[in-house]
């Protein structure tokens, strides 16, 4: 019917000017919204949409910093030693390196190579090598029903006892995968050669600024000339003995060992793109800038082909090079000439790289299609368990049951692909308490863990439950926080005490009032990730806390420090003073670095995930709004796992 909305009011404006001309002036108002209903109806009923996040440049810039420096940790420790994965953890005081992953890991670790491609720390052929290096790994694992095993030794891919299922990190790695897939999916319709190498290029510059190793006049102009139309040109124009000075610089420096790697691979950035430049898009080289502005060639229109189109195109200006008739220049001969040699080599690497992108998507795909959720679901409670215990064969009795936890991912992944009913998302508790006047779900320990890291992945849409308690949980941590005097942000982390090995120990903090189970600790432990889970909620605030924390010396090589411990805190000047710990986890490291990129990126991790069609029929679950009147505290089952 609202197809033929727009004939129908032509149709009724003839008439009126046949039958009563006087009244078209009048009609035609009418007429034109009656043909406009279509677009109108449409209009009202699209799904609403957070406001685009915005910040000054300056804070761009520190955020940048720090994803940088957290990426940094995957790009160091994920090596051959490793067999490409990841490890848990790594200290820098006292040393030490937990050589073992878990399935959120590994999906984190996927996750984070796409996201640096998004910044421009990795290359598409980057990626693509390393990608595959991992997802071969993965499929020599051992697994169970097509699950990955809770723990495995990283260097010996042997996994860990007891043998574990668990389907929180089940449900995690099923949502990296499947953003990983359509992630790659998404990267074929992009050209091969962006801006954003020029911006994560930059930022390695910064950082060598800041300790001195790097020019800072030079770094304002490839900061002004990273934005242009020129911005590739300007980086393979850049000098041979650009970074001489910067390796002279650090050789003299007291804190060589903390700019070193960034000194490295800003070279290696600079490298990669000229050898991109030179392997699939041989037309942006400097050597044939004399053709790029032949118009029957037309060289500029190829930096704006999508990679999975690239081959054609490439093939066509082969073409075209080769009817051309001989020119009595020689010289412009032999560079046309010179040109079709190397496009022959481009459309073989493009066709290759192509195949390994679709490669790993099928790899994910096929990842993900075999874990089967059936298994972690308790039939007689139709809700997921905690997990199954694959050497006694045995479904954890425990099941969670509380929505505002971090198992909403699983369970919402598992019911897309209906592996479990939709009556199990239901079933999921929906306690509430009040806040300062404000409506918040209660979670198992009131961490920030439990209320925001689903988001990584999955909307958040605004005037929904979930919405409403995202917003009152972070409003709770920010009033925590401001009266303790400290920063806020308090979720489960690694805190200042050590076991005999020299291991930082681990608990899950969290606010003691939105929290069903009763802490056994009074400690008062910040952990940084935290607020870069907040940073869509509340971006003013979340940028503020980071830079407080950053003054306060918590940011590190590889990011900010996993946590600051106030519990024993020293007093100086009426200060206190938090025991750092100095160590990163790979988790918590991998969801700093994927809020980041939602934030900075227009929540591109969540629309790589909701691009899977399966997500899309089942993301109406999000859209749940919350209920006019709530109890001061409604207490719903409790989970009888710890």
């Amino acid at each position: 019917y609202l197809n033929w909305m727009p004939l129908l009011a032509i149709l009724l404006g003839v008439l009126v000017w046949v039958a009563r001309r006087p009244a078209l002036p009048t009609a035609l108002p009418i007429l034109f919204l009656w043909a406009c209903n279509r677009l109108v109806s449409g209009w009202l009923n699209r799904a609403p949409a957070a406001a685009r996040n915005q910040t000054s440049r300056k804070n761009v810039a520190f955020l940048r910093n720090t994803a940088l420096r957290t990426w940094r940790y995957f790009a160091e420790y994920s090596t051959a030693e490793h067999n490409w994965l990841i490890p848990d953890n790594v200290q820098e005081q006292p040393a030490a390196i937990a050589a073992r992953v878990s399935p959120t890991n590994v999906g984190f670790l996927l996750n984070a190579r796409q996201v640096a491609c998004e910044f421009g720390y990795l290359t598409m052929p980057e990626f693509a090598e390393r990608t595959l290096r991992t997802l071969a790994t993965i499929e020599k694992l051992q697994m169970h029903r097509g699950h990955i095993l809770n723990w495995y030794d990283t260097r010996t891919l042997q996994p860990l006892a007891p043998l574990f299922v668990s389907s929180v990190d089940s449900g995690n790695l099923l949502a990296s995968f499947w953003t990983l897939q359509q992630g790659c999916m998404d990267r074929l319709k992009q050209p091969i050669l962006q801006p954003c190498l020029a911006e994560g290029f930059v930022d390695y510059l910064r950082i060598l600024s800041e300790a001195r190793a790097f020019p800072r006049k030079l770094l304002l102009t490839c900061e002004r000339q990273r934005n242009t139309d020129t911005w590739l040109q300007s980086i393979l124009g850049l000098p041979e003995t650009l970074f001489h000075q910067t390796r002279e610089a650090i050789a003299q420096s007291k804190h060589a060992s903390q700019v070193q790697w960034f000194a490295e691979e800003a070279e290696l950035r600079l490298r990669s793109i000229q050898q991109t430049v030179s392997e699939y898009a041989p037309w942006s080289s400097p050597e044939f800038a004399a053709l790029r502005d032949d118009v029957i060639i037309n060289l500029k229109m190829m930096d704006s082909i999508a990679l999975q189109q690239l081959p054609q195109f490439i093939g066509e200006l082969i073409r075209q090079i080769e009817e051309f008739p001989n020119s009595p220049d020689q010289g412009q001969d032999a560079l046309y000439g010179r040109l079709r040699d190397r496009l022959l080599n481009a459309k073989s690497n493009t066709e290759r790289l192509i195949a390994e992108i679709r490669t790993i998507a099928n790899v994910a795909g096929k990842l993900a299609d075999g874990m089967d959720f059936e298994l972690l679901l308790n039939t007689r409670r139709k809700l997921v368990s905690v997990g199954f215990d694959v050497e006694t064969h045995v479904l954890h009795p425990a099941c969670y049951d509380l929505l505002a936890t971090e198992s909403r991912t699983a369970v919402f992944v598992a019911i897309a692909k209906e592996d479990i009913p939709q009556e199990s998302w239901f079933l999921l508790g929906r306690a509430h308490t009040l806040d300062d006047g404000r409506p918040v779900l209660l979670s198992w320990t009131g961490t920030f863990f439990e209320y925001l890291m689903p988001s990584l992945w999955m909307r958040t849409y605004p005037n929904t439950l979930l919405e409403r308690s995202r917003t009152a949980a972070v409003r709770s941590q920010q009033t925590y926080g401001a009266r303790k005097g400290v920063p806020w942000g308090i979720s489960e982390s690694a805190y200042y005490k050590l076991d005999e090995a020299g291991n930082y120990q681990y608990y899950a903090f969290g606010l003691p009032h939105l929290a069903l189970r009763t802490s056994e600790t009074n400690a008062l432990v910040i952990s940084p990730y935290s607020t870069f889970l907040a940073l869509n909620t509340d971006p003013v605030e979340s940028v503020r806390n980071l830079h407080r924390m950053a003054d306060m010396g918590w940011l590190g090589s590889h990011g900010f420090y996993e946590a600051a411990d106030f519990s024993s805190a020293e007093r100086k000047f009426w200060k206190s003073r938090p025991q750092l710990v100095r160590c990163w986890m790979a988790h918590h490291q991998g969801m700093s670095l994927l809020a980041l990129a939602n934030f900075l990126n227009d929540n591109v991790v969540q629309k790589w995930f909701h691009a899977e069609r399966r997500v899309q029929a089942t993301e109406l679950l999000l859209h749940e709004k919350p209920v006019a009147h709530v109890r001061r505290r409604d207490m719903p089952r409790r989970i009888a796992a710890a």
